[in-house]
């Protein structure tokens, strides 16, 4: 005899056909994973952080794969400095190669990177390509056109060097950044972007100029020691 299904019977097996037992479990440990690395990461631990949140950024579970995805880029993020602290630029590299495998884009990791190259290894021409990665990305970086700029004076061509500083006081309205733009950010900046344009001023003629600018740069950010000796370096020339 054929039992017909009540509405009720219907709705019930379809509920528990949605129960996920395995889901609820897997979701739980995940989450106590994220909180262990969570952990490390206010203890210090940032490698122990970094293997733990690492393998959950691939879960599919969006909530769990965003926390673990920030806890691995903070991690990461110390871990660079750390590396940079103990003069290993090449492990920083290697680091900011797994932050930019979490995000192919971003704007800190590729930044950094084109930096530990210039100013860590000294590969100009690899910190070039790298500063040019930027702008593809953020066309209005005042960080990535300073960067070119310093590589082509360290190459010895200033007229390399112009349009690159010339962009950079046009980027500003618009400027994008990657560091926190905080006061002490933007005058570190502000200081270098001041002190080559007044090089830049004083090579194309006018010592006057660049005496003005530094001048105008000293009272808007203090009396730095860049600031200083371009000062100084502009009055031997002028002499």
């Amino acid at each position: 005899m054929r039992t017909e299904l009540t509405s009720s019977d219907l709705m019930r097996q379809t509920l528990k056909g949605h129960i996920d037992h395995e889901g609820v479990q897997a979701l739980l440990e995940s989450a106590a994973a994220c909180d262990e690395a969570q952990l490390c990461l206010a203890d210090g631990d940032y490698e122990a952080a970094l293997q733990i949140a690492l393998p959950l950024v691939l879960l599919q579970s969006p909530v769990v794969a965003s926390r673990a995805k920030e806890t691995a880029i903070a991690a990461l993020d110390e871990l660079i400095e750390q590396a940079l602290n103990r003069n290993q630029p090449q492990r920083a590299l290697r680091y900011i190669d797994q932050w930019l495998s979490l995000e192919p884009k971003g704007f800190f990791p590729l930044l950094r990177r084109a930096e530990i190259l210039q100013h860590e290894l000294g590969d100009l021409h690899e910190a070039w390509t790298a500063y040019l990665q930027v702008l593809r990305h953020y066309p209005s970086s005042t960080e990535a056109f300073l960067g070119l700029a310093q590589l082509a004076l360290a190459e010895g061509n200033p007229e390399r060097a112009y349009p690159y500083i010339l962009r950079a006081w046009q980027s500003l309205a618009n400027s994008e950044w990657a560091y926190t733009p905080s006061v002490r950010t933007m005058q570190a900046v502000f200081e270098d972007l001041y002190d080559i344009t007044a090089g830049m001023m004083q090579w194309l003629g006018s010592a006057d100029d660049a005496r003005e600018l530094t001048q105008k740069a000293i009272a808007l950010l203090g009396e730095t020691e860049v600031l200083k000796e371009r000062m100084q370096i502009i009055e031997e020339l002028s002499d």
